[in-house]
């Protein structure tokens, strides 16, 4: 059974392990010891656990738009992919953010990341943008947007 926190403070040795966890699944683009503890203490930094054992996160900020908030990161670790995991930390993530008064959840996506792309599409996001150079020369994204509190 997959468990859900929001987490608001870091200790050493979970900063460490969220860093670790983080690089494992997204590489560079992950966010690092400099970047979580201030999702942890102003935005929202949702952690998945199974038996124990993180299987991935989320980080979350609300947006300068009225209801709006933005995922910035979101990883399944790669040994628990293909489980379901991701699918439910993202109702979970959605539904915390419902509960908030929050209106629609905004992510960004590689166009080439089908598994991606397959996952947020089944949690109900559609296209709302096409972001060319978005990070960079020749690193295009797709801004997606899901209402919250809609099932599907």
């Amino acid at each position: 059974m997959l468990e859900v926190r929001l987490l608001e403070n870091l200790d050493a040795e979970m900063l460490d392990r969220l860093c670790r966890y983080g690089e494992e699944s997204l590489g560079g683009a992950a966010p690092g010891s400099w970047m979580l503890p201030v999702i942890a203490a102003w935005g929202m930094l949702f952690v998945a656990e199974a038996d124990g054992e993180i299987v991935g996160s989320a980080q979350v900020f609300r947006c300068r738009q009225d209801g709006d908030a933005y995922m910035d990161a979101f990883y399944v670790r790669p040994r628990f992919r293909r489980r379901g995991y991701g699918a439910a930390l993202l109702a979970a993530v959605k539904g915390r953010l419902a509960g908030v008064g929050l209106s629609r959840l905004l992510v960004t996506l590689d166009p080439a990341n089908a598994a991606a792309a397959a996952l947020y599409e089944a949690a109900g996001f559609r296209e709302v943008e096409s972001l060319p150079s978005f990070y960079g020369r020749g690193r295009d994204r797709l801004l997606l947007a899901a209402g919250l509190g809609e099932e599907r």
